[in-house]
């Protein structure tokens, strides 16, 4: 697991709206069985702002990030990558900066 990672939602009632989770976790707390994560919502079902919902594309469809249903889930309900935003990294943490002022 890497930070700025992107795994398919393994939830079954929010994977519609939200089919991916950011990984936004530093890597001090490796040791922890649980990881913090923000989900992607797709762009229909969801209205965001700027620097608080940044469009973070996966294989072509753009998403926005919902920052502010920043959560923590276990790691071993994640499975393996499907892409990363590493890329996306100062839109990212900005977001994140942003919810927390």
């Amino acid at each position: 697991m890497a930070q700025l990672d992107v795994y398919k939602n393994p939830g079954t009632r929010t994977s519609k709206q939200a089919p991916y989770l950011v990984e936004v976790q530093g890597r001090f707390v490796d040791s922890l069985t649980t990881c913090v994560v923000i989900p992607l919502v797709c762009k229909e079902y969801f209205t965001g702002a700027t620097i608080l919902n940044p469009v973070i594309a996966i294989n072509g469809v753009e998403y926005l990030l919902s920052t502010a249903e920043i959560t923590a889930v276990r790691k071993s309900i994640l499975g393996l990558p499907v892409a990363s935003v590493q890329s996306q990294r100062s839109q990212i943490i900005a977001a994140i900066d942003r919810l927390l002022q």
